[in-house]
């Protein structure tokens, strides 16, 4: 379920940088911006490795027992 998840949100950011803010006028620092955290999230959901989760373990933050 989880890498699903992240293989969604993906998806559909990068759907939503391709369709909705590459032919706008928006700062080319946000598009590359966004487009490296879709390709962060879908990779993530093949691999299973995230940096910000590995940034929060070594804040200390624990991880949901649910």
């Amino acid at each position: 379920m989880d890498r699903m998840l992240r293989l969604t949100s993906g998806v559909v950011l990068l759907i939503v940088l391709l369709v909705g803010i590459m032919p706008s006028d928006v700062h080319w620092f946000w598009k590359a911006f966004l487009a490296f955290m879709s390709i962060n999230q879908i990779q993530s959901a093949f691999t299973n490795w995230c940096p910000v989760v590995t940034l929060y373990r070594k804040l200390g933050i624990k991880e949901c027992t649910c």
